[in-house]
């Protein structure tokens, strides 16, 4: 059976129904008892994920089987956080040996943009840079860094994060912020070793990246060598062994046992059954403030696709429009719509445990969503119950926001398989790419 025509095969008037259903790890809590799918529903949906081979289908891409079918590569990330694996055991190698050249620089400018950028800036959010002042450039806007033209940049280092060394945005604003005039403080993380050297960057500053590990996933390699670099390399293995134990979890056959693939099971009834057109991502902690970034890029670039692997149009909806917030502040701005408005979204709540004020809103705002209010007999005042999911952290440490973060990615390659898309490639992207650089020639 194919996915449309299971689909069709789906009972709506059986969809929901009280639901018990929540999956617990040592590092988080994930809650989908308000979605109210019935347990009907699940056993459709596991009997479809059994019959397609979902988890071995995942065990094999983990492996390193080509899965990037229109560039015939493997998505490599995984050996990046797989303990023993060779590309797991050489980039901290490597990692170890950039920071000690780094390690007493206190100012350090960071370029990169998109995969190369979300994560890196999403991680100093969340642990801070310590004694180090860490300044992340993204683009070509002069704008941007116009404010680095009054600071002394003598005893700065700078990173160039950019896995081709093409990245137009990359290397324009490294070149008007430093004139090539600190080439020697300079490092690069990058799978094109050759172009570094060629345009003058010495080898030993040269971290190399497997060229088959797309950007998005790419916080599990060198890109992430600001946050080996100020928080060492047993807070980074704990960041690492976080999504490892996530995807072990995510080869899980039983879906009641696997994060990952309940949560995609939530996305494709909200978008293919229910029609519902966006996910809202709301985070209430300060520090996870920019993670609806980290995971709108995951989710819309792997997922933004209109054929299938055999490159045949899909009569049927693929990935959604991923927007978020930080709760606190969207509760003031755009809430009015999700508890009053004509839209649905598929919903999601992410925290982290406390006393603090933070958590008592997240607290107040789903449990108004979850019970409304449609007893209230002023029809100005009421407000209809809504479906959403809340994931709660016990803490954040590296290790549970490793775990999120590939739990967040696993995700979205189940949500591949059943839409039977490619989540790896990005051709819309490369086109934009390509006519940027011809108006650049003109």
């Amino acid at each position: 059976m194919n996915f449309l025509e299971f689909l069709k095969n789906i009972d709506k008037n059986r969809l929901f129904d009280l639901s018990k259903h929540k999956i617990e790890t040592s590092n988080i809590l994930i809650d989908q008892s308000n979605q109210s799918i019935s347990e009907e529903t699940y056993r459709s949906f596991q009997k479809f994920i059994d019959d397609n081979n979902f988890v071995q289908r995942l065990k094999k891409v983990q492996e390193g089987e080509v899965s990037n079918i229109s560039e015939n590569k493997p998505a490599t990330h995984f050996q990046y956080r797989k303990e023993g694996s060779s590309l797991y055991t050489s980039n901290i190698d490597n990692l170890r040996n950039i920071s000690n050249k780094l390690r007493d620089r206190k100012t350090i400018v960071f370029f990169g943009i998109g995969g190369s950028y979300l994560a890196p800036n999403l991680l100093n959010q969340v642990f801070g840079s310590l004694d180090k002042e860490i300044i992340f450039i993204t683009g070509s806007d002069p704008d941007e860094y116009k404010f680095l033209e009054e600071k002394s940049l003598e005893d700065s280092a700078f990173i160039l994060a950019t896995k081709s060394f093409s990245t137009t945005e990359t290397l324009t604003s490294y070149e008007s912020v430093t004139n090539r005039n600190f080439l020697s403080n300079t490092f690069v993380v990058t799978s094109n070793i050759d172009g570094a050297k060629n345009y003058g960057i010495s080898e030993e500053n040269i971290i190399p990246m497997d060229s088959s590990m797309g950007g998005r996933f790419s916080i599990w390699g060198p890109i992430n060598l600001l946050f080996y670099l100020v928080h060492g390399e047993e807070k980074y293995k704990e960041f690492l062994k976080g999504a490892e134990h996530s995807d072990q979890l995510s080869l899980n056959a039983d879906i009641n046992q696997n994060p990952s693939l309940t949560l995609s099971i939530q996305d494709v009834i909200a978008n293919n059954v229910c029609g519902i057109e966006s996910t809202l991502v709301i985070n209430y902690d300060w520090k996870l403030r920019n993670f609806y970034q980290y995971v709108q890029q995951v989710e819309m670039e792997s997922t933004g696709k209109s054929v299938d692997q055999n490159g045949k149009d899909l009569d049927y909806e693929t990935g959604m429009i991923v927007w978020g917030g930080f709760g606190p502040r969207s509760q003031h701005s755009f809430f009015q719509q999700v508890y009053q408005g004509t839209k649905n979204y598929n919903l999601y709540f992410i925290v982290t445990r406390s006393d603090q004020l933070n958590y008592k809103q997240f607290l107040g705002q789903s449990k108004s969503l979850k019970e409304g209010n449609e007893g209230e007999s002023n029809t100005n005042k009421r407000v209809s119950r809504r479906s959403f999911t809340t994931i709660e952290l016990n803490s954040l440490t590296p290790e549970a926001i490793g775990e999120l973060m590939a739990m967040w990615e696993n995700k979205v390659l189940f949500n591949s398989f059943f839409w039977n898309i490619n989540p790896f490639d990005q051709w819309g992207v490369e086109l934009g790419k390509t006519n940027t650089k011809s108006e650049l020639d003109k």
